[in-house]
């Protein structure tokens, strides 16, 4: 059996199966068979997912469809959610079983920027189970819920404190760990070689701080103690800026040269602002023919210190 692609005068691709002892059986295939989709910027629907990242942050992402805003608008109104604040309100889940929006240990709220997308969150504690509620505080407090994002928990900054009190001395494994080592040929003096290992091999009882203790005076093995040195001082950071805006419905709009995706006439950009940077971000309008535009300048600065 063996297989062959070949094309036609047509440019079609098939591949061809042949059986030694048999005609050959021919397969068209697809034109292009290493195309790739391209991944979509949303799959119209309303939804919210929180990731834990490590223990100190967690990272939330999301889609709200224009439907789920058009039907917000007209049971709230348009103005009163003009006039409200868009947040995160993160609870404390922790030990909850059914969590009904209002059973929570503690909440945290923060400003978000819908068009964002995506945010990262400074986890409060470790070791918690959160969950994300993205929605609206009008001005007279009252939450508006968007969207629920599932529960996720964050792992403990810390070691375990789960100790095993005692290593299981598995008798057979010994014997042909022992073996391996070459101890039945070494001859005069292979018993007490065996004895010395054995007692090795057994002294894994751990002292009540969860310390090894053993003993290889037989060899007159001596290592010294490692000192722990003093910890120097060290920061990590790092930040990232986020664009937002809008436009009329039929401008085309730049960032930096360079042409971005308008939805429902809104745009949003995540960058990088590296460390002692100025990063210039020049975002233009223009229409169709392009004798109008419009354009805003913005620079960002990043002093890093020392």
């Amino acid at each position: 059996m063996g297989e062959k692609i070949s094309t036609n005068n047509q440019g079609e691709v098939f591949i061809m199966t042949q059986n030694l002892s048999s005609s050959a059986l021919v397969k068209p295939l697809a034109k292009d068979i290493h195309a790739e989709a391209d991944i979509p910027s949303g799959y119209g629907k309303t939804e919210s997912f929180l990731l834990p990242k490590d223990p100190a942050w967690m990272f939330l992402f999301w889609e709200i469809t224009q439907n789920t805003f058009d039907y917000l608008k007209s049971q709230y109104g348009e103005e009163t959610l003009k006039s409200a604040r868009t947040i995160i309100r993160l609870h404390d889940i922790t030990g909850v079983e059914f969590f009904d929006g209002n059973n929570s240990v503690q909440y945290y709220d923060m400003p978000v920027i819908f068009e964002a997308r995506s945010w990262y969150i400074n986890a409060p504690q470790s070791g918690r189970t959160y969950l994300a509620d993205l929605g609206y505080v009008t001005a007279d407090g009252k939450f508006i819920l968007v969207s629920r994002s599932n529960a996720t928990p964050v792992p403990p900054g810390k070691v375990s404190d789960i100790i095993d009190d005692k290593w299981m001395v598995v008798e057979g494994d010994f014997q042909k760990l022992l073996k391996l080592s070459g101890a039945d040929y070494i001859g005069l003096g292979a018993s007490e070689l065996m004895h010395v290992i054995g007692q090795r091999w057994k002294l894994t009882e751990l002292t009540p701080s969860g310390a090894a203790k053993s003993s290889w005076s037989s060899f007159a093995l001596h290592l010294d103690k490692v000192q722990p040195e003093d910890e120097d001082i060290w920061l990590n950071a790092d930040c990232e800026i986020i664009i937002y805006g809008s436009a009329s419905k039929n401008a085309i709009v730049s960032i930096n040269g360079k042409d971005i995706e308008l939805k429902e006439g809104k745009f949003s950009l995540r960058q990088h602002l590296p460390a002692g940077s100025v990063v210039d971000l020049p975002i233009k309008a223009r229409n169709a023919k392009g004798d109008k535009t419009r354009q805003i300048n913005i620079k960002a600065l990043r002093e890093q210190g020392k």
